[in-house]
């Protein structure tokens, strides 16, 4: 293992071990001879530490007969807590997790805890529940499709990569979860578990040195090639899921946004923040600066909408998520909603793009507020993406964004362009695709 500080005295062994030199001054990263990096980020305040063994996987590793496998594998291996150490999990469409949560004394406990599980996982699994893990996953599974503001956007995603494994639910359904065995995580785990598709990534008040030896000595990975990950394509197209029995519409509408990689990642994010999001219960929904909300909620169009910008690996979705009560209104509030990324092309303001890198910022920390939050963050940026931006330089680019880069990405990426659209409850007045694709464009320059 070396580290910048110990290049030195290393040198002679630099055939078996390799220096990861980076140009982000918070997170410090040391990767091993068999591929497994271990990158962390220390926090002074931080009142307790997270560290968590993150491989490449999630759903989109999956197919139909097996989804939800990663989902339940990985809570299989945190089953428990032992020596101070809470174990809690994270899964996502491309990335899974054991997290190790703990006081920042005990960092050491919780490292071996994280590289016994990732260097024997298997005995975990002996170890593990198995029916009460798949029981748990089923219900939460049951519980994404009986929500319908989750069940709209699990299934917006499922049309607009429709035909791909990242189209598939994160959890997994019940029908798939119940045809799930042990031999199957097993299996999951032997083509995934391979150096260079781990990260040990932590967060907290803690020596970066004394958690890299920790994970050295005890960490016992197969070196391997991450498994390839076959190229998505958006699709525009529509799902409907009427039930006239939910006291509401919930309707989402996204285009194809952008990938961590994409040089436009954070512009699309600005122009997602400049709509932000609105709910007509909140004492400050009066106040709310966007014009969208202004427009909607004199007349009571929708009860709450949050524009999102969501990214994967190579590709995203960028739109809006909406509940609607009052339920004639429905077309009135995606006209209103599309017209303005009409906008974004054409007359957006100097001021509304400056709101917008405001709002990013303070809530771009704001999800960064726990340790564990960062650790995953870290993870999800390094294996995803190949690198992260520490604080200051996501926050330098994002006050790089001029507004006529806001316009030039609106231009490309929502200008007549096609959509997918998801609804559920009383969505009579949530009028055909046609009608809603046709609001990309003017009439006009």
């Amino acid at each position: 293992m070396i580290r910048g500080s110990s290049l030195r005295s290393a040198a002679k062994n630099i055939s078996a071990r390799r220096f990861v030199s980076t140009a982000n001054a918070q997170t410090k990263y040391t990767s091993l001879s068999n591929g497994v990096t271990i990158a962390s980020e220390f926090n002074g305040n931080a009142a307790a530490s997270s560290v968590g063994f993150y491989f490449g996987a999630g759903s989109r590793s999956e197919h139909p007969f097996n989804n939800g496998i990663s989902a339940l594998t990985t809570n299989a291996l945190a089953s428990g807590s032992s020596n101070g150490v809470l174990l809690t999990t994270h899964n996502g469409k491309e990335l899974n997790g054991v997290i190790a949560q703990t006081t920042n004394d005990n960092i050491v406990e919780a490292a071996k805890k994280i590289a016994a599980i990732a260097s024997n996982p298997s005995a975990a699994l002996e170890k593990a529940d198995f029916a009460a893990t798949k029981a748990q996953l089923s219900a939460a599974a049951a519980h994404v499709e009986a929500t319908p503001s989750l069940k709209v956007l699990e299934h917006l995603n499922a049309s607009a990569f429709q035909g791909y494994s990242l189209g598939l639910p994160t959890l997994g359904t019940t029908e798939s979860i119940a045809d799930l065995e042990v031999q199957d995580s097993a299996r999951f785990l032997e083509k995934q578990l391979v150096g260079s598709n781990i990260i040990i990534a932590a967060s907290g008040n803690f020596d970066h040195d004394v958690l890299a030896d920790a994970i050295e000595k005890e960490l016992k990975v197969p070196q391997g090639l991450k498994p390839e990950t076959k190229p998505t394509t958006f699709l525009g197209s529509e799902v409907r899921m009427r039930d006239d029995t939910l006291p509401k519409a919930y309707v989402s509408i996204a285009v194809q946004g952008e990938g961590y990689t994409s040089p436009a990642y954070y512009v699309a994010k600005v122009a997602a923040a400049i709509f932000g999001d609105f709910d007509h219960k909140s004492a400050f929904a009066p106040y709310t600066s966007a014009k969208l909300a202004s427009l909607v909620q004199e007349y009571h169009i929708v009860d709450k909408y949050t524009h999102f910008s969501t990214s994967y690996s190579d590709t995203g979705l960028w739109g809006f998520n909406a509940e609607i009560s009052n339920i004639a209104s429905v077309d009135e509030f995606t006209h209103f909603a599309l017209k303005e990324w009409n906008r974004l092309s054409i007359s957006i303001s100097n001021a509304e793009v400056a709101r917008g890198k405001a709002a990013l910022k303070v809530a771009l920390l704001r999800e960064l507020a726990t340790t564990e939050a960062v650790a995953t963050d870290i993870a999800s940026k390094i294996l995803l993406g190949g690198y992260r931006s520490s604080i200051r330089e996501a926050l330098e680019k994002i006050d790089a964004i001029q507004t006529k880069d806001v316009k030039a990405w609106a231009q490309a990426t929502l200008w007549d362009k096609d959509i997918v659209i998801s609804g559920t409850g009383q969505i009579e007045a949530l009028l055909d695709y046609n009608r809603n694709r046709n609001e990309m464009a003017m009439m006009r320059w």
